[in-house]
Parts: structure tokens; C-alpha cells; sequence
């Protein structure tokens, strides 16, 4: 079974899923504020005018990291014993935050 971190296979547990998440959006935040201010900083000659493509990049950084956290979240569905229909929650806005709190906390399957 492949358990690495960009993987959806096997299963993981509250505190891994929330330590992964908490990585996962402090690697969005910091891409983004990296990208933000080297393109945006006016003290540099070439890429002081390019600040639509530091948004491009913190964009793209960050679809990437919610992939990834979605794969996460399968896991996590897989170690409560769940299907994995239910990241389509994730779509809805204001259920989307609910839901994650729900794997966060939730218990696992026992075996």
C-alpha cells in the first residue's frame, strides 16, 4: 500500500490529517507572499511590474496545495470508514468548512 503524502491510498489519523493540513496551508501562505513580494517589490529592476503573475503564481501554489489536501481528506475518509463521495461536500461553501471540522474530529472506524 502506498502511503506517501501526495497519495490517496491507505489511511491516516486526526492528528496526522491536521498536522498535514496545517503544513499544506502554511506552504500556500508562504508561496504566495514569496511570489507576491518578488514580483511585486518596486526596489527590483525587472519583475517590479509583473504583480499578475505573483497572483498567478499564488493561485496556482494554492489549487495545487488543496489538491493535495484533498487527497488527504480521502484518507481520512477511508480511516473513518466512509465513502469517498462525501469530498464532493467540499463544493458547497459554508458546509465545506463544517465537513472539514467533521474529519478533524471525528473518530476512527474500529476495526
Amino acid at each position: 500500500m502506498n502511503n506517501s503524502f501526495l497519495s490517496s491510498e491507505g489511511t491516516i489519523g486526526r492528528f496526522t490529517f491536521i498536522l498535514s493540513l496545517v503544513l499544506l496551508v502554511a506552504l500556500a501562505a508562504g508561496i504566495s507572499y514569496a511570489a507576491d513580494y518578488y514580483f511585486t517589490h518596486p526596489d527590483y529592476f525587472m519583475h517590479g511590474h509583473f504583480g499578475t503573475l505573483g497572483v498567478f503564481v499564488a493561485i496556482v501554489a494554492s489549487l495545487i496545495c488543496a489538491m493535495v489536501g484533498l487527497m488527504q481528506m480521502l484518507k481520512r475518509l477511508r480511516d473513518m470508514g466512509k465513502g469517498a463521495y462525501l469530498t464532493l461536500l467540499m463544493l458547497i461553501p459554508g458546509v465545506n468548512a463544517l465537513f472539514l471540522l467533521y474529519t478533524c474530529v471525528a473518530p476512527a472506524k474500529s476495526a
